[in-house]
């Protein structure tokens, strides 16, 4: 007798002797998941290969840049990352975005309130304002 068996995941009609336990899809599957799921595993691969291509050319440098541009470049981002960026609401209250936590929340300039990080308790007096 040859009879034919409903794919449970796709609902094509395959043999028994067919099908396959897969550990990706947890249950026995018909021949043709399993050679979907490697093409679909293939081609996401070669995204990512041409999107890390993408990406390499992006990241040329112009001519003439060296080490100290480099380190230059490095110290601003940590200077930037350290610098706390505010938005006026008010005549009297920021939006302040604590640089540890990235926390947003409203600070009072007139009261001084609150004086640390509701989130993570980083002083709020120690950091730098910018960005008002």
């Amino acid at each position: 007798m040859d009879f034919k068996v409903k794919c449970k995941k796709c609902g094509r009609m395959s043999k028994p002797e067919d099908f396959v336990l897969d550990a990706e899809y947890r249950m026995m599957v018909c021949p043709y998941c399993i050679k979907d799921r490697r093409m679909k595993a293939d081609v996401y691969k070669e995204l990512k290969e041409q999107k890390g291509q993408a990406q390499q050319v992006k990241e040329e440098k112009p001519p003439g840049w060296d080490k100290e541009d480099e380190y230059l470049e490095k110290a601003h981002h940590a200077k930037m990352r350290s610098t706390v960026q505010v938005a006026k609401i008010s005549e009297d209250k920021v939006q302040y975005k604590c640089p540890k936590c990235q926390y947003n929340f409203t600070y009072n300039t007139v009261k001084k309130t609150p004086t640390s990080c509701p989130y993570c308790g980083s002083d709020i007096f120690r950091m730098r304002f910018g960005g008002m």
